[in-house]
């Protein structure tokens, strides 16, 4: 039985997306995405391990619980969009591509989603942010955003391959709403303060 793409170590899983006949641009971006929230949950639990007595435990935990079922729910989005392309195909052939487009157009919009939610919580987290990882927690809210916008480009990308009036009064709405919680996001574009 094969492996789950998520179930490679790292370099088997870089050499399947560079070997593949179609761009795995979904799943690289779902991964990437899990990787940061994995970085961003790291910077709550060191935040709150350094200030035990300064923050309440109850509800910086919840907080790390939420932001490890955002990473645990973009590993499983990776491997599911690691197999839509053959789903797609599988769908197409059976008389059913619109269904298949729409796999295709849901997925990037939920990682979008799940990269606004954790970029969004971590922003929510910088007063809290212990001043050892403070720097750490900037890089991965750019690093999510970074994310998210990639995955409603390629959101856009299907939605201009396949202009069909069903998907479009679907997604667009859904597009439109990605951007708009993209430009509300506030990474920083510098660490270092300029002086004087």
């Amino acid at each position: 039985m094969a492996l789950r793409p998520t179930e490679k170590s790292i370099r088997q899983f870089i050499e399947e997306v560079s070997d593949q006949q179609y761009a795995m641009a979904g799943a690289v971006m779902a991964i990437s995405a899990a990787q940061a929230t994995a970085l961003g949950e790291a910077c709550m639990q060191i935040s709150l391990d350094h200030q035990l007595d300064k923050l309440d435990w109850q509800d910086v935990t919840s907080r790390i619980e939420q932001m490890v079922h955002l990473k645990n729910t973009l590993v499983e989005w990776c491997d599911q969009d690691a197999n839509a392309v053959a789903e797609y195909v599988t769908l197409r052939e059976a008389g059913e591509e619109w269904s298949g487009q729409r796999i295709l157009c849901d997925s990037p919009a939920e990682i979008s989603r799940l990269c606004l939610e954790a970029a969004t919580m971590l922003q929510d987290f910088r007063p809290l942010v212990v001043e050892q990882v403070q720097d750490d927690l900037e890089m991965t809210v750019s690093l999510l955003a970074g994310t998210a916008q990639a995955a409603m480009l390629l959101l856009d990308s299907n939605l201009r391959m396949w202009p069909d009036p069903a998907l479009l009064a679907e997604f667009e709405p859904i597009r439109l709403d990605l951007e708009m919680q993209i430009n509300q996001l506030s990474p920083v574009r510098r660490i270092r303060k300029d002086e004087g």
